[in-house]
């Protein structure tokens, strides 16, 4: 049976060759062409004898005058070296993957080609098989404007969280996002931080309800259950927080992430207002004119609340008026370093003067500017003046690294050290090394962005994505 297998095997061979060998040359290039763009055969001279393509309107790239003509003389410049490396066959791996080229046309974007060389020993001719690239151009070109569109929708998606961001830090309204099932405090503004309090440490985190006094707790967890499942916001009043201020509250729940979160609205009571202007009337009874402090000042009693400031005080924390200033604790500002003014104040009342003292303040757009802080204590009157002296901002936006190989770049990077973190710098240093890289490919392939891509190790989409972020659309390699 294996015998009679074998016979049939060396029949049907010996048809295939005679069938062939009875076939001409074009009707051998149109057979080959039937699962191929573009069929050829080409000479030893590297010129075109045969050639047969699937669609008419290839023909006005140059191939309908292609018989006679070297094929490098079809291609574009940047396409030569592949085509002589091709009928060549220099690199057997490269010939089983194809070389990429180009058809040029006046009038028309070239023509991309995928070819490849099959030649037999003792044949004078090459057969050279070419499969057309123009569909898969346009859906690389159609992936990659979708890409940049949802770069552009996610930056618009970012600036409009700033907006919101901004609007909720600056607020004077108090407002505390807090967690549905556990009853944590998800966020706050600023306005809540100083109403509420919550200690050195900030309330984010921390159970709502732990924020005010005992007595009140049970009927805030009520108030909270109810606000959950009700359509409209559910108002509490005569409420005392654990520092002993009365306020007001409007909770409205809403849909995050598939649970119900609540959004808290909380202002002092109309009687505790009273209270407190009266207050800082008293405290200003003996006030300290800060106008020709020629640096931002404050005047504050000895639990920090400021009774005073001067304009370039509201200027460093970013207050639009003095209301906004006077009454509120200085910890306001210094949130994030809590930890920082409780050793200040603690210096002040032994030494009662305070010179140098390094922070950062949090002004109200949520901006941090470090600052030396220096203040003398009165303990006739208890107020304490403080002066802030704002220190140079080391920005890293755009960090100056130097270009890989030049003799000043160990210096560079030393002078960085210390002054940018170190993720940052590494960032950076990894960018600046991927432009460089990117302009030495296009410089190389002469701007052929396909074989840049190639060199590379990227695909064309995100070639063309590195070099819009690197502002290289444009570039054109300096000869």
């Amino acid at each position: 049976m294996k015998t009679l297998n074998g016979k049939n095997a060396m029949h049907g061979t010996e048809v295939a060759l005679s069938l062939l060998k009875s076939l001409d040359a074009d009707s051998i290039l149109a057979l080959v062409g039937l699962g191929a763009d573009i069929v050829m055969l080409v000479g030893q001279d590297h010129t075109v004898h045969r050639i047969h393509f699937a669609d008419p309107d290839m023909g006005s790239y140059g191939l309908t005058k292609a018989v006679g003509k070297r094929l490098q003389d079809l291609v574009t410049v940047e396409s030569v070296p592949k085509i002589d490396a091709m009928l060549t066959g220099q690199d057997s791996a490269r010939q089983a993957r194809g070389y990429q080229v180009n058809h040029s046309c006046d009038g028309k974007p070239d023509l991309p080609v995928l070819y490849s060389g099959f030649s037999v020993a003792d044949s004078p001719y090459m057969l050279v098989v070419g499969r057309e690239l123009r569909q898969q151009m346009k859906d690389q070109q159609r992936l990659v404007e979708t890409q940049m569109e949802l770069e552009a929708d996610y930056r618009e998606l970012q600036e409009a969280e700033a907006r919101y961001r901004t609007a909720f830090r600056v607020s004077t309204i108090a407002h505390v996002m807090l967690d549905g099932e556990r009853k944590t405090v998800l966020d706050a503004n600023a306005a809540a931080m100083s109403l509420v309090g919550g200690g050195s440490t900030g309330i984010v985190g921390k159970p709502f309800r732990d924020l005010f006094r005992k007595q009140d707790r049970d009927a805030l967890s009520d108030a909270i259950g109810e606000a959950r499942h009700s359509a409209s916001p559910v108002r509490l009043d005569t409420l005392k927080t654990v520092k002993g201020e009365p306020v007001s509250l409007s909770l409205r729940s809403y849909r995050e992430n598939g649970i119900t979160n609540l959004i808290i609205s909380a202002w002092q009571s109309s009687d505790a207002q009273e209270a407190r202007r009266q207050q800082v009337e008293k405290r200003n009874e003996r006030p300290v004119d800060l106008t020709d402090v020629p640096e931002p000042a404050v005047q504050t009693n000895d639990q920090g609340q400021i009774v005073g400031a001067n304009t370039l005080f509201l200027d460093l924390a970013q207050a639009p008026s003095i209301a906004q200033v006077v009454g509120r604790n200085l910890g306001t500002w210094f949130s994030k370093t809590s930890l920082d003014l409780h050793v200040f104040y603690s210096r002040l009342a032994e030494e009662q003067v305070v010179r140098g003292f390094a922070t950062t303040l949090t002004d109200n757009l949520s901006g941090d500017r470090p600052v030396l802080v220096s203040a003398r204590r009165n303990p006739e009157t208890s107020l304490t003046q403080v002066i802030f002296v704002p220190q140079p901002v080391v920005t890293t936006e755009r960090l100056s690294i130097p270009a890989p190989g030049a003799p000043e770049q160990a210096d560079g990077f030393a002078n960085l050290v210390g002054r940018v973190p170190l993720k940052d710098l590494v960032r950076e240093s990894l960018e600046v090394i991927e432009k460089i890289c990117i302009e030495a490919a296009l410089d190389q392939t002469n701007n052929n962005r396909a074989s840049a891509a190639e060199m590379l190790g990227l695909s064309r989409q995100s070639l063309y994505i590195k070099l819009r972020r690197h502002g290289l659309e444009d570039y054109r390699p300096s000869n």
